[in-house]
Parts: structure tokens; sequence; C-alpha cells
């Protein structure tokens, strides 16, 4: 499976002053979402989503970054000069290590209420903490954000170096998607950052191609990756 890495600059000044149906065109993490759809004018309407992305802030620019099998189209709020596509050559999935980044919404499933009330199919909430901890209210164990990093590596075929690993939370990101009714939600960004050891290299193409953690859709799961 080939895959295409895109990148493309939007200025601020362009940013803050493109609207879309009458909405600001990057507005929230839903607004890049339909933003990252209209690279793809040819994808039939009920498609499965089968490219990831991940926005930045760099210097005079928001930097969105699309990894997909098919090459995207550039859409007309990124001028032509800062769209940029190419092959993502397979050597460089062979690698045995790698520095990393890695934008994620971390959640772990709880199942009970803040009440201690058992609930039926559980809830998620956010990973707060770094490190694990015992729930001030039930006791348990929760697990901190280096504990879930671990694990989803473990899953994607490689073990993290601990003593390089950096968990850097940014702010919350709340978007409204309007769907018929109005539809509130909240994001929670992680940036974790660190150095990699490859396990399985199969485990770790499929992560690096379909993304790791929830919230793919608005922008989280995308594994950046530099050879060592």
């Amino acid at each position: 499976m080939s895959l295409i890495l895109t990148r493309a600059l939007i200025p601020y000044e362009l940013a803050a002053k493109w609207t879309s149906n009458g909405r600001p065109g990057f507005a929230d993490p839903y607004a890049w979402h339909q933003r990252a759809w209209e690279c793809f004018p040819n994808a039939a309407k009920d498609a499965d989503r089968d490219f990831l992305t991940r926005i930045d802030p760099k210097d005079e620019h928001l930097q969105l970054l699309i990894l997909s099998p098919d090459v995207p189209t550039r859409p007309d709020w990124c001028p032509v000069d800062q769209w940029q596509s190419k092959n993502v050559d397979a050597e460089f999935l062979a690698a045995p290590r790698y520095q990393f980044s890695l934008l994620a919404n971390p959640t772990r499933k709880v199942r009970s209420d803040r009440n201690g009330n058992i609930l039926k199919n559980g809830r998620r909430v956010p990973v707060t903490h770094r490190e694990d901890r015992a729930d001030p209210v039930t006791g348990r164990m929760q697990r901190g954000l280096v504990s879930w990093m671990k694990e989803h590596g473990e899953a994607a075929g490689f073990l993290i170096d601990e003593t390089s690993l950096r968990t850097i939370t940014k702010p919350c990101q709340a978007f409204t998607k309007h769907n018929g009714a109005r539809h509130h939600g909240m994001l929670h960004a992680v940036d974790f950052q660190g150095t990699l050891t490859v396990t399985d290299p199969a485990k770790l193409r499929a992560a690096f191609c379909c993304g790791i953690g929830s919230a793919k859709a608005f922008g989280f799961g995308m594994l950046c990756l530099s050879p060592l």
C-alpha cells in the first residue's frame, strides 16, 4: 500500500478571514475535519475516512499534515506555493529506531459515575496525569499518560524509551458539529514525544497507516516518525 504525505501551510491572516457556509472555516477540530475532506473531492459521500491529519502552529502559519493512500487535491484555501505532497518510501518504515511525536486524545474507560454507581456500558474520560495513581474515591489504580503510551506502543509494534518520553498537554479543544442538530464536544490533546524501538515492523506500519488512539477524524492519532 503506497502512502502520500502532504503538508499544507495556511497563513494565520488567511485562516482568520476564510469562511465556509457562513461559519469560520478553521474554527475548531470539526471545521478542520471538514476542510480535510475537501482535499478529496472525488470521495463518495458515504466513504470511510482512510486518511490521517494533524494540525500544528508553525511560525506565521497553521500546518496541516495529511497521510493518505491517494494523492489529495489542493483546496482553494491553501496557497499554491504552500502545498507539497511526497511519497513515503517503503524503506522509511524499515528502520529499527525512531524519534517520534504523537498528538493523541488519550482516554480511559470507567465503569462507575462520580457517586460510585455502576454504569451499564461505562464511559470514557480523559487521561490527564502522567504517572499511574490511585483514584481518590475508589482507591483503584488509574493508568496515567506514560502507561497509556506504553500500552498503545506495544500494540503498535514498538517499545518506548521512558527516559526520553515527554508528555506535553495542549489546551482542550471544544467543537460544535452541525448535522441537523448541534452536537458539542471536547477533546483533550497530549503530544507524546520521545524515541521508540521497533519490535514488530508489520504492526508499526499498520499503526503508521491507521493511527493510534481515538478522535482520528479530528486531527489526532498520526504517528510522526524520524529514523535514528
